[in-house]
Formats: C-alpha cells, structure tokens, sequence
C-alpha cells in the first residue's frame, strides 16, 4: 500500500476523508487540503470548542470551528483569512503552541496534544483582520 492510501485511511479513522485529501508533511502539527469542503462541527471524539471573535463572522457559515480530545486539537476553516497566527495558553497563562497557518491553502489543523498536562486551555486565533479564541479541558 503506498504512502498516500495510508494518509488516506488515517483520515477516514478521523473522520476527514470527505474530497481529496493531500497530507503535508510537517514535524510539529499535520495539515490537510481538503478542496474547502464545508466544516459545520469537528470530527467524532472531539469536544467543540465554543470560538468567540471577529474570524468567527465570516462570509462562510461556521467561517472557523474548532474542537480538543485528549490527544489533539482540531481547527476548521471554512474560508480563507491568510495567515492565521495559532497559539495555545495554559491555565497560568504560560504559551504552549504557536504557529502560523496559510488558510488560502490549508483547511484543517490538527495539533498533537498527547504530552500536554491535564488542565485548562485557552486557545486564540489571530491575524491582521481579527481574532477568535476559546477554553477547553484536557483530562
């Protein structure tokens, strides 16, 4: 089986593989091009979390949504904001994640979260437009 088929079915066990799917090989955080298919929740065996913000008022329903499990953080977004500034805080405010992603290119985000402590999190997407953020609990 080669290497694309088993991207392809890693997705489809998230529950990502609606459209064509091309992987983006990264060390830190995996990144898929999903053809801007429309993201109305996260997949099963993530908890949404509830964005307040100026990128959640879009031209696109749901313009970004996100969700957490105990292993990652998943982001969705509907329409392109160009680069979108992503960082994660602890419950002490102390910054865990950061990174920058195209959204003209990518669609879905997903953070490994696996060595992060149990606790409360705030997460908080930015660019020169506007922002969005949100809590949500590792167990």
């Amino acid at each position: 089986m080669n290497k694309k088929a088993l991207i392809f079915i890693a997705l489809c066990a998230l529950g990502l593989c609606i459209g064509e799917t091309h992987a983006i090989n990264t060390t830190s955080l995996a990144l898929f091009n999903t053809n801007k298919w429309e993201i109305a929740y996260p997949p099963q065996g993530y908890e949404e979390i509830n964005l307040q913000g100026t990128l959640m008022y879009g031209i696109s329903p749901n313009a970004v949504v996100a969700g957490a499990s105990d292993n990652a953080v998943y982001i969705g977004f509907n329409q392109s904001f160009g680069n979108v500034n992503i960082s994660i805080y602890n419950g002490m405010g102390g910054l865990v994640y950061n990174t920058v992603v195209n959204t003209n290119v990518q669609q879905v985000v997903i953070i490994p979260f696996t060595s992060a402590a149990n606790g409360s999190y705030i997460i908080e997407l930015s660019n020169a437009f506007g922002y969005a953020d949100g809590e949500f609990e590792r167990n």
